[in-house]
């Protein structure tokens, strides 16, 4: 928790405004969706059948995480977005002996930066 609190105590000391936040913390797994903030669900919901079309039309009511949490003292206005991997080999190596980057399969850590760089792009048009 001290990297996200300290980032949004500079946060709030360097005046940043945040459009939105968002978080993968649930292991780099294959995509499967999105958790994404009331305030803006009506906005990225257009694009789910989009999404649906390469396995990552999942989304959840929600957003956000520890690592960012901390932001919403910061800017009440920030949205929040987690990404949601499929979760089946997630205790395999959380916190584990095998919690490695060698561990992390490279074509399943592509897929969810993939997965990303298409919400920002939803995000990017929704919201400006």
């Amino acid at each position: 928790m001290r990297g996200g609190t300290e980032y949004a105590r500079l946060s709030k000391v360097n005046n940043e405004n945040h459009i939105v936040a968002i978080e993968s913390d649930r292991g780099g797994f294959v995509p499967r969706g999105f958790g994404v903030d009331s305030s803006i669900l009506p906005n990225v919901l257009k694009f789910q059948k989009l999404l649906n079309d390469y396995g990552i039309g999942k989304i959840e009511k929600g957003g956000g995480g520890a690592d960012i949490g901390p932001l919403k003292t910061v800017n009440k206005n920030t949205a929040f977005v987690s990404f949601i991997p499929d979760s089946q080999r997630y205790f395999d190596v959380h916190h584990a002996e095998t919690d490695v980057f060698e561990s992390v399969n490279k074509r399943e850590l592509e897929l969810g930066a993939a997965a990303l760089a298409a919400m920002i792009y939803i995000l990017d048009q929704e919201l400006n």
